[in-house]
């Protein structure tokens, strides 16, 4: 039993990571219709941003200060490269995202180096949680370390968050209806430019939360973001281009799946594209794809 509630929490953990960073790209999707291949290199800057600032001032002005930088680099990015792209056909929306992608990661390592660099975690996230003393079926002495509870935490906070925001905000709804009707609501003067230059920034917003947060157990190196994309991008894949549930549900299914092969070194290497392909061969869409997107 012991096992198999670490195994589960470790899933959780991993499915939390893979989550926020795929949040993000299906946000943006999802609303704006663009595939944004530039999204890992996104949560790169972030983790970068956060050893910088948590060594200069502190791990709590991280937590703040991260994601609003990442939200204003979104918009600057939206506003100056991404709208052009609006149109276009997806393969040139991933390859100018992933060609920045690319740019991004050699001036990083340019200026940090190719090596890893410490991530230390604050006094307050550090050590573990003695999780035999809070459940009761737990029996002896079971442990698991206390940041990736936290991480877990974190991205059931940030996905409550913006769901409510899209479904339950006027701002929510007038992004939801300039995704069918974008002209009519122009019609009403309802500036919907400047509502999907907020999303793209709300996306980055959260690849930022999952760059402070996920850092410290990803390790900070200029290629952990082209690492984490690719099972990131799988996720939305799984879970249906432009469902936010979807991707909640495909990321916790690859945790989970990763947690336990994690003995047969063999098979989780290739476990994630394991469960692509049973899942892409009986709905083409997805889990909760919809007609048409990408079609």
């Amino acid at each position: 039993m012991n096992s198999v509630f670490l195994q589960l929490l470790t899933g959780l953990q991993l499915g939390a990571i893979y989550a926020l960073i795929a949040l993000g790209l299906t946000l943006i999707f999802g609303t704006l219709g663009v595939v944004n291949f530039a999204h890992g290199a996104l949560y790169m800057l972030a983790a970068y941003c956060a050893v910088i600032i948590a060594g200069k001032m502190g791990f709590l002005a991280a937590i703040v200060l991260v994601p609003i930088m990442l939200f204003v680099v979104g918009i600057a990015l939206e506003r100056g490269l991404i709208r052009y792209f609006y149109n276009r056909p997806h393969v040139d929306q991933i390859l100018v995202t992933f060609g920045l992608a690319i740019v991004v990661e050699e001036v990083v390592k340019w200026i940090f180096g190719a090596n890893n660099i410490p991530f230390k975690l604050p006094a307050w996230g550090n050590g573990v949680a003695f999780l035999h003393e809070y459940i009761p079926f737990l029996e002896g002495f079971v442990v698991f370390p206390k940041w990736r509870l936290i991480l877990v935490a974190v991205s059931l906070l940030t996905v409550f968050a913006l769901f409510a925001l899209l479904q339950f905000t006027r701002f929510g709804l007038i992004v939801r209806a300039g995704m069918r009707e974008p002209e009519m609501l122009r019609f009403l003067g309802v500036d919907i430019t400047k509502r999907f230059a907020i999303v793209f920034g709300l996306g980055a917003l959260i690849a930022g939360i999952a760059g402070v947060f996920g850092g410290p157990i990803t390790q900070v190196s200029p290629g952990v973001g082209m690492n984490l994309l690719v099972p990131s991008f799988l996720v939305v894949v799984i879970g249906g281009m432009g469902s936010l549930a979807g991707a909640l549900i495909a990321a916790l299914m690859l945790g989970m799946a990763l947690a336990f092969t994690a003995e047969i070194a063999s098979l989780q290497q290739i476990i994630i594209y394991l469960i692509a392909v049973v899942v892409l061969l009986g709905r083409p869409r997805g889990l909760l794809g919809k007609k048409g997107v990408m079609e």
